[in-house]
């Protein structure tokens, strides 16, 4: 006894099995195509959510939202998009240099200089501008350069 709708696809020459598969890959298409349409409407709703709690605020209502510094990317800190002291301090030169000791020795600033030196220089496609600001974070370091 076969189902009525097997009976119809076999009266036009198509097997059970065929027609399983063509009615699984035609829903793996239509769950596809729906994934803009989701991820879009995400998308308006934490628009739509932004713009409702603007909205509160300027009304003068408090809203307390939970803080999620470092959440996503717990090494991006603010501080870290800041542009370069003039005159360079001990702290910057230390952070160009990527040297995390206090008081490294000579030979660890030397180190570091030259690696990060050889990555970016300018006759290897690097910047002028990096070059000589590890070059005077090296200065600062060895004493070279008073700040």
């Amino acid at each position: 006894a076969q189902h009525p709708q097997e009976q119809d696809f076999m009266a036009f020459g198509f097997n059970s099995q065929f027609s399983h598969n063509t009615a699984t890959a035609t829903m793996d298409q239509s769950h596809s195509s729906m994934l803009p349409l989701i991820l879009g409407g995400l998308g308006v709703a934490a628009l739509g959510t932004r713009q409702g709690l603007r909205v509160l605020r300027q009304s003068g209502v408090k809203v307390d939202l939970p803080k999620f510094s470092g959440f996503a990317f717990p090494s991006f800190k603010r501080d870290s998009l800041q542009g370069f002291e003039s005159p360079m301090t001990r702290v910057e030169a230390r952070h160009i240099l990527n040297i995390r000791q206090l008081n490294p020795t000579k030979d660890t600033i030397r180190d570091s200089h030259r690696k990060l030196l050889v990555a970016n220089h300018p006759d290897k496609g690097g910047s002028t501008y990096l070059a000589t600001k590890i070059n005077e974070a090296k200065e600062v370091l060895i004493g070279k350069k008073v700040t």
